[in-house]
């Protein structure tokens, strides 16, 4: 009898979703496998524990930006070594009143060289803007 009800499931089942209309098949992946990731860490030296930001940038999402409201000493951003290679160009500004304010830094990351960068004006919020350029 458990295997007349087992053989018998499956096409109920499949009779209840056509009847309903809801298709029996996995959704369709959202990224294609074919999309580059490229991966930067920005880890504030501050305090333990460190205040660690991941930046996922791909040709579908190029621009990426966090905020460091913990009133970082040290900044350190540096392209991931499991990321995809690629060059991308960052700023660094500090936040007053919700506004951006250029008293940072600005350049290009690369595999294998990342910045380390001390605030000019502690206790601010810091904000990091990062694109994708190759």
């Amino acid at each position: 009898m458990s295997t007349e009800l087992t053989m018998r499931r499956p096409a109920v089942l499949l009779a209840i979703a056509a009847a309903l209309g809801v298709p029996m098949t996995a959704p369709a992946p959202t990224a294609s496998a074919d999309t580059r990731i490229t991966e930067v860490v920005c880890q504030d030296w501050s305090a333990y524990p460190q205040y660690i930001r991941h930046i996922y940038l791909s040709s579908d999402t190029p621009t990426g930006v966090k905020d460091f409201d913990e009133n970082p000493v040290t900044l350190t951003c540096y392209e991931w070594s499991g990321s995809t290679p690629a060059s991308v160009s960052y700023s660094i500004s500090y936040v007053m009143n919700g506004r951006d304010h250029p008293d940072g830094e600005t350049g290009t990351l690369t595999m294998g060289h990342g910045i380390v960068w001390t605030p000019v004006m502690p206790g601010y919020v810091y904000r990091a803007s990062f694109t994708l350029t190759s």
